[in-house]
């Protein structure tokens, strides 16, 4: 039997075939466009709250590909890394996209990869490529400049610009607040302008202050509920020609525990167990839960695990072990666990909560990957 490719995506920043759960948040990508390129306003920025593996990352792609794809509109995409500054990046990024709009002719659709646009025009392709020069001797061109300078070329083309920022609670909180302030000081001047910005749940708190960014439009992005997240499983299969079954589906998500990146492999190691058969079904699960369950133990928990110092797999051991038998476990319980004061291990749970090891919801202490409470247990002894 010919093989037939794996509709699942596991893996960091791979786009799934179905974006189930986040019509909100898509919803309010296509509104901050509309409100950018026919009410000639610029809108408030976006910012994604969530976890490790909810989709943030994807969802920031999928923001570029609707901007290409309604309104052949350019992305400027930046990461922050630990320790490192983005502006610069930014500045390069802005300056790169104020030439592809130079460049690009009139009248043609704009579709980025790297440092080429490809620009089709009644049907004929070509693409232009943009050559990176070497900073000169003078000063850098600031920030607010090149910004300036990226959507003004924009303007010219009848088009606009997005700005994506991922990773932004790495960001320094005076460089996060600089560009908040030079967003800010823009907004009269209704620049063709949609900024996203992503990072895990504690970036409300590690950059409160920031009043623009307070003032921006928040969605935070949790687990998928039992109906999306059969639909993520679902629709993959039947369109890739296997439909998986009803109770198939049930069981996978049920296994998956809602998580976006668990479900994707969950899905693939079902894909694999009914490789020549034309469904998935229920007798194709169990092998599937347990080729998954073995693929994020040796991935997301173990990579999670020994990023812990040893007082916080001390904090996470305490915490999977009264999960097993609480529904709702806060900080003092796990301190009380531990035989610690509260306030003598809340610098741990900070520290874990920063990294999106756990995550705080219903008065209590979650972790950010579902089954992980279990792999300690199993792993570490009471």
């Amino acid at each position: 039997m010919p093989r037939i490719a794996n509709p699942y995506r596991p893996g960091f920043n791979q786009a799934p075939a179905s974006l189930a759960g986040r019509d909100a948040v898509l919803a309010a990508v296509r509104e901050a466009l509309d409100v950018a390129a026919l009410d000639a306003r610029t809108p408030r920025p976006l910012v994604l709250a969530g976890g490790r593996g909810v989709g943030k990352t994807v969802l920031l792609g999928e923001t570029a590909a609707i901007a290409a794809d309604t309104l052949s509109w350019l992305t400027v995409p930046v990461e922050v890394r630990p320790g490192r500054p983005f502006t610069p990046q930014l500045v390069e990024r802005l300056h790169t996209a104020r030439h592809l709009y130079d460049q690009a002719p009139a009248g043609g659709k704009l579709m980025v990869s790297g440092a080429k646009v490809r620009a089709t025009v009644l049907g004929v392709g070509g693409e232009l490529d943009i050559v990176r020069r070497e900073p000169g001797p003078g000063p850098a061109v600031p920030l607010e400049a090149a910004l300036a300078e990226a959507c003004e070329a924009a303007q010219r083309r009848g088009a606009g610009l997005v700005v994506t920022l991922d990773e932004l609670q790495l960001a320094g909180r005076h460089e996060l607040a600089d560009f908040a302030a030079t967003l800010q000081q823009h907004v009269g001047d209704d620049w063709p302008l949609v900024v996203v910005l992503a990072g895990l749940p504690n970036i409300r708190d590690s950059h409160r202050g920031v009043t623009y960014l307070e003032r921006s439009e928040w969605h935070v992005l949790g687990l998928l509920d039992r109906a999306a997240s059969v639909e993520a499983l679902t629709v993959p299969a039947a369109a890739a020609g296997r439909p998986m079954s009803a109770p198939a589906a049930a069981a996978l998500a049920e296994a998956s525990g809602g998580y976006p990146d668990a479900i994707q492999v969950m899905g693939h190691h079902a894909w694999r167990a009914s490789h020549g058969a034309a469904r998935i079904d229920v007798s194709h699960v169990p092998g599937a839960i347990e080729a998954a369950e073995q693929d994020l133990a040796a991935g997301l928990y173990a990579s999670r695990w020994e990023d812990a110092s040893p007082r916080e797999r001390e904090y996470l051991a305490a915490l999977a072990w009264l999960l097993a038998d609480e529904e709702v476990v806060g900080g003092g319980a796990v301190a009380r666990r531990l035989g610690k004061d509260t306030r003598k291990v809340s610098y741990l749970r900070d520290r874990l909560l920063r990294k999106g090891t756990v995550f705080a919801q219903g008065g209590g202490l979650r972790f950010a990957v579902p089954g992980m409470a279990g792999w300690i247990r199993s792993h570490v002894g009471r």
